[in-house]
């Protein structure tokens, strides 16, 4: 079998300055390819952590690091800090900024994500929400935010999820939180647009109230037992896609025992929860919810490979953790 792929469409706009010159495109430290002024290039990469960069001469962009997931196209552009042709920026002001630019070769270079496409997985064992669907969900673009997915019961805590979407939207911007009272227009359909969401976002947060397992339907049953239940369809997706998952407890709610859920949902009690506590501690946890949610997020820096030492009086190889010079007994 075929390892997963996943892809990057890098993008370079024609700009006022080497309008006639590539630059060389870097994936993972290695030149791979040579990008022309108004070209796109598509690559094909494996699932997993990848740094990308744009050089030319002695100039590169800082590195971008990306973690590709399968299925995923990344949409990146990389440009020189100078003035797009046709446009106002032909000025002494946009021509000043563009050559004090080339002072540092670090800054020279822009390299940045401008959205992300995801191709829906093929749907696999009958009775799937997807194998029900005669035709297959349009992929969904997300920007480059980082995409939170709220899951709630609205009996159980329309309110106070209200509250927290409100002050995650301060801290990660409001276009960022996904909530279906807000983000699903009317006349579209309710499942699809779930789950194609779900697959792009970046995490998800569940919010557990007090009647969160025990709610039930018209008829008396519980809802969290039917598999056409939208909170256990949100959770049994995000946890198929190893999705980010934050539970959260709110209104003194307990996190509900493993043989109260469903089998799908039997990972979620042993999943680290944020608690909210009420008034006067409601913006306290609220922060702390956001860092927890920052910390999945947020891209991991690579580590920094350690550079080689030598000596400077005869250029010999040092050793970590020498403090003599084993040639020449320089003190290092």
């Amino acid at each position: 079998m075929s390892a997963p792929l996943a892809a990057i469409e890098l993008t370079r706009p024609r700009a006022a300055v080497n309008v006639l010159r590539s630059y060389g495109v870097l994936i993972d430290g290695r030149k791979v390819d040579s990008l022309e002024a108004g070209a796109t290039r598509r690559y094909a990469l494996p699932v997993g952590a990848h740094e990308i960069g744009v050089e030319m001469d002695f100039y590169k962009s800082p590195p971008l690091m990306l973690e590709l997931r399968a299925g995923q196209t990344v949409r990146l552009e990389c440009g020189e800090r100078a003035p797009l042709l046709g446009q106002s920026g032909l000025s002494l002001r946009g021509l000043g900024a563009a050559f004090g630019s080339m002072l540092s070769p670090g800054d020279y270079f822009y390299l940045s994500v401008v959205g992300t496409e995801v191709a829906e997985a093929p749907a696999v064992g009958a009775g799937s929400a997807a194998a029900d669907r005669s035709t297959p969900p349009p992929r969904l673009q997300a920007s480059a935010e980082p995409m939170i997915f709220l899951s709630y019961r609205r009996d159980d805590t329309e309110h106070i999820t209200g509250r927290i979407r409100d002050r995650l939207g301060m801290c990660f911007g409001e276009h960022a939180i996904f909530r279906d009272v807000d983000s699903i227009p009317a006349g579209m359909d309710f499942v699809r647009k779930v789950e194609e969401t779900i697959r792009v976002a970046h995490a998800m947060v569940a919010i557990i109230g007090p009647q969160w397992a025990e709610a039930t339907d018209r008829q008396g049953r519980r809802r969290l037992d039917q598999v056409d239940d939208p909170v256990r369809f949100e959770l049994e997706t995000a946890l198929g896609l190893a999705l980010p998952l934050v539970p959260v407890l709110v209104k003194q709610a307990r996190m509900p025992a493993r043989e109260d859920l469903p089998a799908s949902l039997a990972a979620l009690p042993s999943i680290n929860a944020v608690i909210i506590p009420p008034e006067p501690y409601f913006a306290d946890g609220v922060k702390r919810l956001a860092a927890a949610i920052e910390a999945l997020v947020a891209p991991a820096a690579p580590p920094t490979p350690a550079r080689p030492q030598f000596c400077v009086a005869c250029g010999h190889r040092i050793a970590p953790g020498q403090v003599f010079c084993t040639r020449c007994g320089q003190r290092v």
